[in-house]
């Protein structure tokens, strides 16, 4: 996937910063709704929305950190934050937001897709 979001130095707009624990059911679907809501806002806006994705992954122990391994061979606007246990969410989101490279606008979001995708 081409990465019009990273590179030359350049701020980002967006950092999607994606706790996850034992996500594995859910990640690619997730990432999918995702990549669509920024086609459909870039496809509305002159101005392409530049982003990266922050997974963090909290300790899962089923296939959580290698479909996100899948993932970041696929499109490498993702970074995976890997912990050696569970911390909790709080702790996933603090490292999401101490790694983000955006301007400003930081969009916290979880991974088990309850989420209204549509109002990012």
């Amino acid at each position: 996937m081409k990465n019009n979001c990273l590179g030359g130095g350049v701020l980002l707009d967006l950092s999607f910063v994606v706790p996850c624990y034992n996500e594995s059911l859910n990640l690619d679907d997730f990432y999918l709704q995702i990549l669509n809501q920024i086609a459909i806002i870039n496809k509305q806006n002159s101005k392409q929305i530049s982003c990266e994705f922050i997974f963090i992954n909290d300790g899962s122990t089923d296939n959580t950190l290698k479909i996100l391994r899948n993932l970041a061979l696929k499109d490498n606007r993702i970074k995976i934050l890997n912990f050696s246990r569970n911390f909790g969410k709080e702790a996933a989101i603090l490292a999401g937001l101490q790694n983000s490279s955006a301007k400003a606008t930081i969009l916290i979001l979880f991974a088990d897709t309850f989420f209204a995708f549509n109002i990012v």
